[in-house]
């Protein structure tokens, strides 16, 4: 899997055990460079971004699910 899947994997890991985590932590927590990752995954319904806060989307955790 790439580094792109990997990251994204570990943002739907880290949301699913978390209702809503800072957008600042994920940064650091996954040391990505910037927001486009996330922006990526709420354009694709993966996530919420709301108030600076991420959080899992009924889709979202759908997938997670059926892992």
């Amino acid at each position: 899997m790439s580094e792109f899947g990997e990251k994204a994997d570990m943002v739907l890991e880290l949301l699913s055990k978390k209702k809503s985590l800072k957008v600042e932590e994920l940064i650091q927590q996954l040391s990505l460079e910037d927001t486009s990752l996330l922006n990526f995954m709420h354009q694709g319904e993966l996530i919420e971004l709301k108030n600076g806060k991420a959080s899992l989307t009924d889709f979202g955790a759908g997938i997670i699910s059926a892992e």
